[in-house]
C-alpha cells in the first residue's frame, strides 16, 4: 500500500478485545466504501461482513441497497441488509434515523462480532461543535469514543484520528465508486449545514481546526472519565440495594457533584438520559419535604421521591378506572399495564373461586378481633409507595376481601376457602 495511506490499515492493528468477527456499517458512501476496501486489503485475521441499513428516507434507497450488495459481493464479503422504519416522535429526523440504525445494528450483531464504522477526525470535530452548540457538558463534548459499548457488543471507530482528506485521496487512488447521499448537502440538516457552511470557513482561518477540535474532544473525554470516577465514589455511598438513591445523602453534596451523581445513577440503571433541566429538577426533588410523591418525568422515564429515597422507573401507564377479573388461583392473574401480576405459591390443588380488582376507594378488611380496618391505612403502614397504592391487586372471595397483594391476607382465609393455600405474591410491579 502507498506510504501516504499507511495509517489507514495501521489503524486496524489494535482490534478490541473479544472480537471474533468484524461487521462494517456499510452505507455505500465514500467513507464506508474506503473503510471496507482498506479493511479487506489489509487481509484481516477475522471474518468480515458488510451490513447496510436501509432507512427508506430517499427515493434512491432501494437502488443504494442493491449497489451495496453488489459491491460487497465484488469484495468477497458477506452482505446483510437491514430495513428500518424511522419514527421521529419528538426528535429530529437525523437523530431518529441514527437511533433506528444503531438499534437495528445492535440487534443484528452476533456474539463476538464487533461493529466497525468509518468515523474520522472531521466527523469528530463536527460532533464536538454540534455538542457545544447544544450546551453539552464534558460527556457530550467528548464526542465519539474510539471504542464504545453497543448493548452487549462493541462499536469500534479505528479511523477517528484519520484526516478526511486522506480517506478521499485513498478512495480516488483506488478508483472506488461510492454513493453520494443528497441529505449530506441539505442545509436543513444540522450536521450538513455545519459541514457545508461553517466548517470550511473555520478551516480557512484555522487549517488545523479538525485536529484541534478533535484534541479538545479528547480532553473533554478525559475530564468526563474523571467526573464519572468521582460520581461513582459518591454514588456508592448513597445507592441502596434496591437501586434507589438516598435523598438525604444526595442533599449533602454540592450542586455540581449532586447533578453528576444523578446522571450516573440513571445511566447505570439503563434509564433515559435527562437534559440539564431534568437533572436540576431531580436534585431539587431529593431535597423536597413534600408529603406527597413528587415526580420528574422525561422521555419514557419517571423519577419519584418517597420515604427519603429517589426511585427511577419506566413511565407508568394510567390506572384504569375499573378493573376486575375472575381468578382460579392455579396460574398467575395478569393485571393492567404497570400493575404486574398476582400469583399463589405453591399453586392450589384445585381451582378457587376468586376475583381480582383494583382499588376503587373506601375498601375495608376484617381483622382477627372481628373489627375492620381501612385498606388505605394498611398500605400506608406498610410503607407502600404512593404510585403503587392504586395498582395493588385486591383479591376477593364471595365479596370478602381476603388479600391485599402480598401485603395482607385475611386471618381466616383457610376457613373461607375450605382449603389451605400458599403465599400471595405480587410480581413485576413497578419499583
Amino acid at each position: 500500500m502507498n506510504d501516504a495511506f499507511a495509517a489507514l490499515p495501521a489503524a486496524f492493528a489494535q482490534v478490541p478485545t473479544g472480537t471474533k468477527r468484524l461487521a462494517v456499517a456499510f452505507s455505500g458512501g465514500l467513507d464506508s466504501t474506503a473503510l471496507l476496501h482498506a479493511l479487506i486489503d489489509s487481509a484481516p485475521t477475522w471474518p468480515v461482513r458488510a451490513i447496510h441499513v436501509c432507512h427508506h428516507l430517499q427515493p434512491e434507497a432501494q437502488s443504494w441497497a442493491l449497489a451495496c450488495a453488489r459491491q460487497a459481493e465484488a469484495s468477497g464479503v458477506a452482505f446483510t441488509r437491514l430495513d428500518v422504519a424511522v419514527e421521529t416522535r419528538g426528535r429530529g429526523l437525523e437523530d431518529a434515523a441514527r437511533k433506528a440504525r444503531y438499534a437495528a445494528l445492535e440487534a443484528e450483531l452476533a456474539r463476538g462480532e464487533t461493529l466497525i464504522t468509518a468515523h474520522h477526525a472531521r466527523d469528530q470535530a463536527e460532533t464536538f461543535v454540534l455538542q457545544a452548540l447544544r450546551g453539552a457538558g464534558p460527556q457530550g463534548l467528548a464526542a465519539m469514543p474510539r471504542v464504545a459499548a453497543l448493548g452487549a457488543h462493541c462499536h469500534w471507530r479505528p479511523w477517528l484520528h484519520i484526516d478526511h482528506d486522506t480517506i478521499v485521496a485513498y478512495a480516488r487512488a483506488h478508483q472506488l465508486d461510492w454513493i453520494d447521499d443528497p441529505s449530506n448537502h441539505d442545509p436543513n440538516v444540522a450536521r450538513s449545514f455545519l459541514r457545508e457552511t461553517v466548517m470550511p470557513e473555520l478551516r480557512k482561518r484555522w487549517p488545523q481546526a479538525d485536529r484541534l477540535l478533535s484534541r479538545s474532544a479528547a480532553h473533554a473525554g478525559e475530564a468526563a472519565a474523571a467526573i464519572d470516577a468521582l460520581a461513582d465514589i459518591d454514588l456508592a455511598q448513597m445507592w441502596r440495594n434496591d437501586a434507589t438513591l438516598d435523598a438525604s445523602a444526595l442533599a449533602t453534596l454540592d450542586w455540581p457533584r449532586a447533578k453528576q451523581v444523578v446522571r450516573r445513577w440513571l445511566d447505570q440503571g439503563g434509564h433515559d438520559r435527562p437534559d440539564h433541566r431534568h437533572v436540576a429538577a431531580i436534585v431539587a426533588l431529593g431535597a423536597s419535604r413534600l408529603a406527597a410523591s413528587p415526580c420528574v418525568a422525561f422521555a419514557d422515564t419517571e423519577v419519584r421521591l418517597f420515604d427519603g429515597r429517589l426511585y427511577a422507573m419506566a413511565r407508568l401507564a394510567p390506572v384504569p378506572e375499573r378493573f376486575a377479573c375472575v381468578w382460579h388461583g392455579r396460574a398467575p392473574a395478569t393485571l393492567p399495564a404497570g400493575c404486574g401480576e398476582i400469583a399463589l405459591a405453591p399453586a392450589p390443588p384445585r381451582d378457587l373461586d376468586l376475583e381480582v380488582r383494583l382499588r376503587r376507594g373506601g375498601e375495608r378488611v376484617s381483622d382477627a378481633q372481628g373489627g375492620h380496618r381501612r385498606v388505605k391505612d394498611i398500605l400506608r403502614e406498610a410503607r407502600l409507595a404512593p404510585w403503587l397504592r392504586a395498582r395493588v391487586p385486591l383479591v376477593y372471595h364471595a365479596d370478602t376481601l381476603i388479600a391485599i397483594g402480598d401485603i395482607w391476607r385475611h386471618p381466616h382465609v383457610a376457613q373461607l376457602l375450605h382449603c389451605d393455600i400458599g403465599r400471595f405474591i405480587w410480581r413485576d410491579r413497578p419499583a
